[in-house]
């Protein structure tokens, strides 16, 4: 009888309530035997997470696990699920992102406990009916093959559901009855099929993020808004479209001249929304300009991917959360697009005290010194990941679990690596440590006014450009590069907001952002690729101008 994998002996004899299996040793196993029955006999666990292994199946007697309240089986080739999880009645969260599943079991939706599911990123054509998970709060079924949402999504028993997440699918109707969740504060629908928008939409009180960007919506000022304007400009919107449906119901009294002068005033009103375009300046690299970071070949087999440009002349001060805004949307893209860390890593840099040219490259652990972000004292990469594995083995010991949090969670990434990737500038001095730290030397903070993004990743360029493309997106809407055609005084937005456009809406969300590129070479000075390039950051509504 072969024996029971290590982990599973520790969690048996020590009586752990948590197990994390995951890392290159973990996926080998996989990827002979498949996964140690023995797991499905440890009845006493709280939270079992599987991640990034080469795992299709589970068992049937996953039903064993009974006590589970966490079930993380992110980054797997799952591809399906058996009908036993309906048996895990204390079960609070399902992840189940980035895997291959086509279809779940309708025993998956009658989990009384349930608060937050996640399916994103994987292969599913329809979902069943969503009615029995009273408790559920989290929603998310991004990246599938959908074409409409699940069966009574709207259903009045999910009072406390809060986000629906459906983006990059083919749903093709949105349900007119949103107004019966009474938490729902996001609802992303993001590149979809949709053409229609409900307008008792406007009654959901409490949504604060509403995102149908990428839809085919045929109200051409209902686009322009939805492309442009944040929520609260569409909710208005649609509250008007309401108001007008319930005062014509009667029969279509009042029309003739009257509705003409509303129709003209339609007309401008688009014509307004027209000229409500966020304005993008590409500075072009120069031949002569020394923007350029060379990869060199000893990066290639650790993390071979980075692409870099540089935000000019913006803003942090121009209103009061700015900046945390800012750090905010990073640290969200890392969770999300990023797939907390495991795809890709984005660095931020004060350009002021960074000496260009750059240089990617791998280096030997020992070799790489840096003061860590937040940090006072210089030490070396090898000296971190100790201390860094020590306090996450302490944490975890006083915490009683198998799993780590923060920073810790991301050392794997670097397990049994002999040469861990660096950034360095043309005075040899190490910028960042991906994925994980940052130099406290280039940190950025309220006062930058010139910034290097770097995204680097050892999946492909096209998820850097990609990561690069939505956090452009996402800082040009935020207004940090100010309105367009003003100067971003302190203090500008906090004005706007007063007079109505709330935060970071200066002008009713006409901004502008410069960007430079950087040029992205290999060791002989070839290209390889330049951000953002005429095939980059192809967005409707936005007014680029290439210099």
């Amino acid at each position: 009888m072969a024996t029971a994998w290590s982990e599973i002996e520790t969690v048996r004899k020590e009586n752990r309530r948590e197990l994390c299996l995951r890392g290159p040793e973990v996926k080998k196993r996989i990827e002979r035997n498949g996964l140690d029955d023995e797991l499905y006999t440890l009845g006493g666990l709280n939270f079992l997470e599987i991640a990034d292994t080469p795992l299709t199946c589970l068992a049937d007697s996953l039903g064993k696990l009974s006590n589970l309240t966490s079930l993380l089986l992110p980054n797997n080739r799952l591809e399906t699920l058996p009908k036993s999880v309906g048996e895990l009645v204390k079960l609070k969260t399902l992840n189940l992102s980035n895997n291959q599943i086509s279809r779940v079991p309708e025993e998956l939706t009658q989990l009384p406990e349930l608060e937050t599911l996640n399916l994103s990123i994987n292969q599913l054509p329809e979902f069943p009916s969503v009615k029995n998970l009273s408790r559920l709060h989290f929603l998310d079924l991004s990246h599938n093959k959908l074409e409409s949402l699940p069966e009574d999504i709207t259903d009045s028993s999910l009072s406390h559901l809060s986000q629906i997440r459906a983006s990059q699918n083919s749903i093709s109707e949105i349900p007119g009855d949103f107004s019966q969740l009474p938490h729902l504060n996001v609802l992303d629908l993001s590149e979809n099929a949709i053409t229609d928008v409900p307008a008792n939409l406007s009654q959901c009180f409490k949504l604060k993020e509403l995102n149908l960007k990428g839809n085919k919506v045929k109200d051409r000022r209902l686009k322009k808004l939805i492309d442009q304007c944040p929520t609260k400009s569409i909710l208005d919107y649609l509250n008007g479209v309401l108001e007008k449906e319930q005062k014509d119901g009667g029969g279509g009294k009042g029309k003739g001249k009257k509705e003409r002068k509303k129709k003209g005033k339609q007309k401008d009103d688009a014509e307004e929304v027209e000229d409500l375009r966020n304005l993008l300046q590409v500075l072009r690299f120069s031949e002569d300009e020394t923007k350029v970071v060379k990869v060199q070949p000893s990066v290639l087999d650790v993390r071979p991917y980075i692409v870099c440009c540089i935000f000019r002349n913006i803003n942090f001060n121009q209103s009061v959360n700015m900046f945390k805004h800012f750090i905010t949307l990073q640290t969200r893209l890392h969770d999300t697009l990023c797939q907390k860390r495991q795809v890709a890593t984005i660095a931020t840099h004060d350009l002021k005290n960074v000496l260009m040219p750059l240089s990617y490259e791998a280096k030997a652990p020992v070799a790489i010194k840096l003061t860590p972000l937040f940090k006072q004292k210089e030490v070396s990469a090898a000296a971190l990941m100790k201390s860094l594995r020590q306090e996450a083995e302490d944490l975890r010991k006083e915490k009683k679990r198998n799993t780590y949090s923060g920073i810790h969670k991301y050392l794997d990434l670097l397990k049994d690596k002999p040469h861990y990737p660096c950034l360095l500038d043309a005075e040899e001095r190490v910028l960042s440590f991906p994925p994980i730290t940052n130099s406290d030397f280039t940190k950025i903070s309220k006062e930058t006014t010139d910034m290097l993004i770097e995204v680097t990743s050892s999946s492909s360029l096209d998820i850097c450009k990609k990561i690069l493309d939505s956090l452009l997106k996402e800082s040009l809407d935020m207004g940090i590069g100010g309105p367009v055609g003003e100067g971003s005084e302190p203090g500008a937005m906090d004005a706007a907001a007063e007079a109505g456009g709330g935060e970071g809406q200066a002008g009713g969300g006409k901004f502008q952002l410069t960007v430079e590129q950087v040029k992205i070479v290999d060791q002989e000075g070839s290209l390889k690729v330049v951000y953002p390039s005429r095939t980059d950051f192809t967005v409707e509504g936005v007014h680029v101008i290439r210099n």
